[in-house]
């Protein structure tokens, strides 16, 4: 039996050499896709699956509910929890508190930046990681110790045999000395903290000084915690409101608390370790997250690709069943039973699958690292995974693929085949079959081909969306640590020295701001009590030359009213003094004022301090397109008196390119902080992080999409080519009768696209509806409209019309006394 298989495919290959290669090609792509696509849905799946006790391990969230914003959850809660939780939670084992950190090394005047954290000395006492030297139980017990990656001990050592070697690390213009007492292990899967290069203990100081610390409101870093039990998880979630009530509560006057009901805009909850990475997608300073639905859906579009393989073996080998009727009478007339053949057809399916899977394997190892890449994650062909799914793919496809084939093939009667003058046909059945398979096969490719295209677009509007200030020409830089008036000044000297330097400002926020402070305001003289909790900015001489905002209303900040100047940090804390401010367009609105116009002139107020709105702003976009832009309240600060807190230069620059201008920048800023890096960047480079995550995705939707009508495609021409192979009579008659060349092509062209014009009749509303679903997580998204659907229609169909028009044309131009001979 095994040998009458191997003789039937051999057989089929060398009479149909071309299809047999198509049908393995479409088989072997296929199965790539499926494969390809399967390792990057196992690694996003994989996140902190390789963290021992990761089911005991929880981080603990914020949630805030501020007056005139939107509800939200914070991966960063507030320090000043740890000592109660401990107290109050017997059954918490551990706890580690983890701030992410900018800290370089400066070698040769270059700096070196590091994906750092500093974290408590118990981090692997929760999280238990492997290092390749060192001990984890007093890596980071010493003040001075430090840990390192295996790759930042390469980078910094050229190997990983470093403990005892000294590091001096530079954080916030602060030199500080370590001594490496650990070298981290590379992690076997990607999670949490798999990103660091660099550990190190939070420094006593900041204990001590930082407010994150010491007031609920403030917090700088995540809290995770690792429990005696699983079910422990469930316990400690349902008292955390009464945790909040009797631990953050306070009077008003205290600095520390949130005030006599903190219940009522704050609460905390603990997020699962093995939840976390899809769980952070909606959670503002979560670690890196990805969308569980678009990861689903990369894995079905991976599925699909298969169907789609197997679908067109189904039709090719329908197709040429009748090619192999007489072959099929020929065997039972010779004593074959209907098992047999249908088991040596089935065995003929099973060995080109088998085949293609092969061929689809060694497919894979070329794609993984361009999807790796592509996406932008570690993915890695992991052969234990591959070879379990090997088998089941090769016996899935081969039956999907097989069993209908078989069952044609089989049945046909003997006595009917060779008495007949022609080659049976498959009946209407078979027919049907066909253009429902090639319906699906299409619908399933048109609707990825348009999701691909609105997601191209969609990635494309975000990145090329207003953001309410002008990017080009502007760049900008690091934070400045020092909060002396007198560095500040002499900075802003420097940097305005530098040739092509046209405007200059500092601010407190930028594009991407590392830090955001907010306070609660009151609409004063209203008749409804209205509160707004708004986004705190001081904006520099320069800031509306530089960032070129669109004013909406009123006017801009001008040192000749002596009340545009700011509140210093002393009146801030106090709530006292009157100045004036500009708003943006959301806190206008926040407050009810219908208009920009309406909310000028207009009192506001922070206890006792209160604000006169002078000028409405559009919204600046410095946060990402998935979230909501904040009301915002700017200050005006002419640094005469009043230092920025830790403000970001802004540069507007012109007759210079943009890499000249960073290098002169950085020269400058050296000049006065020598031992902090400037970072010079443009917006885009800036604020990458924001687009980078969707424009990877989109670009493994378009592999995906090249894919399915790759696949869709071979098995249109292949069963195009057998058709018309069976209308050659039908076409001879028809042009004996008349028929032009031109009457024939349409007619094919007609047959053979009505399948796939029905095709994007079925994709269209199932596309329209996911696509509607994944716009709704930006705040800012294109319209669906039909033109999307029409572009991805227009370019599949006529990708389907160039891939039967050569045998279209082929047949149309026959000429009838040869076509009718040939029957």
């Amino acid at each position: 039996m095994f040998q009458a298989i191997f003789d039937g495919a051999l057989r089929e290959a060398r009479r149909h050499p071309l299809h047999t290669a198509l049908n393995i090609l479409g088989l072997a792509v296929g199965v790539c896709v499926f494969l390809t696509l399967g390792l990057l849905v196992r690694y996003e799946y994989s996140y902190n699956a390789s963290v021992p006790d990761a089911d005991r391990i929880v981080r603990l969230d914020s949630h805030w509910s501020l007056a005139g914003t939107a509800s939200y959850e914070s991966a960063f809660t507030s320090f000043r929890a740890v000592p109660f939780l401990r107290d109050d939670f017997p059954e918490i084992e551990n706890a580690v508190r983890i701030i992410p950190a900018t800290l370089q090394v400066r070698r040769e005047g270059q700096f070196t930046s590091f994906t750092s954290y500093q974290v408590d000395p118990t981090f692997f006492q929760v999280f238990g990681l492997r290092l390749i030297r060192g001990l984890p139980t007093n890596a980071l017990s010493r003040p001075e110790g430090l840990v390192l990656s295996e790759g930042a001990a390469q980078r910094l050592f050229g190997k990983t045999d470093v403990i005892g070697h000294n590091i001096e690390l530079v954080r916030d213009g602060q030199k500080t000395s370590h001594i490496v007492t650990g070298v981290l292990a590379q992690p076997a899967e990607p999670g949490v903290l798999s990103d660091a290069e660099i550990l190190v203990p939070i420094p006593t100081e900041d204990i001590n000084t930082r407010s994150c610390f010491q007031r609920w409101g403030s917090a700088c870093g995540r809290i995770y915690l690792k429990l005696h039990n699983v079910t422990d998880i469930s316990t400690i979630g349902a008292q955390l409101r009464d945790f909040v009530i009797h631990r953050a509560s306070g009077a008003d006057s205290d600095e520390t608390s949130l005030g006599t009901h903190p219940e009522q805009e704050f609460s905390l909850s603990l997020v699962p370790l093995l939840q976390q990475h899809f769980y952070d997608i909606t959670v503002r300073g979560g670690e890196e997250a990805a969308d569980r639905n678009v990861v689903n859906s990369i894995g079905i579009t991976g599925f699909l690709a298969l169907m789609l393989a197997c679908a067109n073996a189904v039709n090719l080998a329908t197709a040429r069943a009748m090619l192999r009727a007489r072959e099929v009478a020929v065997c039972k007339t010779l004593g074959a039973s209907r098992r047999r053949l249908f088991i040596q057809f089935m065995g003929e399916a099973l060995l080109t699958v088998a085949t293609a899977c092969l061929a689809g394997l060694a497919l894979c190892e070329v794609l993984t690292p361009v999807v790796a890449s592509l996406s932008g994650q570690a993915v890695t062909v992991r052969y234990g995974f591959v070879l379990l799914l090997w088998p089941l793919i090769v016996i899935g496809s081969g039956l999907a693929s097989g069993i209908y084939p078989a069952v044609v093939l089989s049945r046909y009667r003997p006595a009917a085949i060779l008495a007949a003058t022609r080659m049976p046909s498959g009946g209407r059945m078979d027919a049907r079959l066909r253009n429902a398979l090639v319906v699906v096969q299409f619908a399933i490719a048109v609707t990825i081909v348009i999701c691909t295209f609105v997601i191209d677009r969609q990635t494309a509007f975000i990145r090329n969306a207003d953001r309410g200030y002008t990017m080009s020409g502007l760049l900008v830089g690091s934070a400045i640590p020092a909060k002396d008036l007198a560095i500040q000044h002499k900075m802003l000297d420097a940097l305005q020295a530098v040739p092509g330097v046209k405007a200059l400002t500092f601010g407190e926020l930028g594009p991407n701001p590392p830090n955001q402070n907010k306070s609660t305001y009151k609409l004063v003289n209203s008749a409804e009590k209205v509160r707004v909790h708004l986004l705190f900015d001081r904006a520099g001489s320069e800031y509306f030359e530089t960032y070129n905002p669109r004013l909406l209303a009123g006017r801009w900040f001008d040192p000749k009213y002596g009340q545009d100047e700011g509140p210093d940090n002393e009146a801030l804390q106090k709530g006292t003094g009157n100045f004036n401010v500009v708003v943006n367009e959301t806190a206008a609105l926040r407050f009810g004022f219908t208009t920009p116009d309406a909310a000028v002139d207009k009192v506001i107020s922070d206890q006792g301090l209160r604000a006169t709105i002078i000028g409405v702003i559009s919204d600046f976009r410095f946060v990402s397109p998935h979230e909501p832009v904040e009301p915002e309240i700017i200050y005006y600060n002419s640094l005469t008196r009043t230092p920025f807190d830790e403000p970001i230069p802004a540069v507007r620059f012109d007759n210079a390119s943009s890499s000249e201008m960073v290098i002169h920048l950085n020269r400058a800023w050296a000049s006065v902080l020598p031992d902090t890096p400037a970072n010079f960047q443009s917006v885009d480079d800036r604020t990458l992080e924001f687009y980078q995550g969707d424009e990877r995705r989109g670009r493994i939707f378009t592999l995906g999409a090249i894919a399915a009508l790759l696949i869709a495609c071979l098995g249109l021409y292949s069963l195009a080519s057998f058709t018309a192979v069976r209308r050659t009579h039908e076409i001879g008659i028809r042009k004996t009768l008349g028929a032009s060349a031109r009457q024939i092509i349409l007619l094919l062209l007609g047959d053979f696209l009505r399948p796939v014009l029905l095709a994007c009749v079925i994709a269209s509303p199932i596309a329209w509806f996911a696509m509607r679903s994944w716009l709704s997580g930006f705040d800012q998204r294109i319209v669906l409209g039909p033109i999307h659907f029409l572009t991805a229609i227009s370019g599949a169909l006529f990708i389907a019309a160039m891939t039967v028009l050569g045998q279209t044309l082929r047949v149309a131009r026959s000429e009838p006394a040869r076509a009718l001979r040939a029957e």
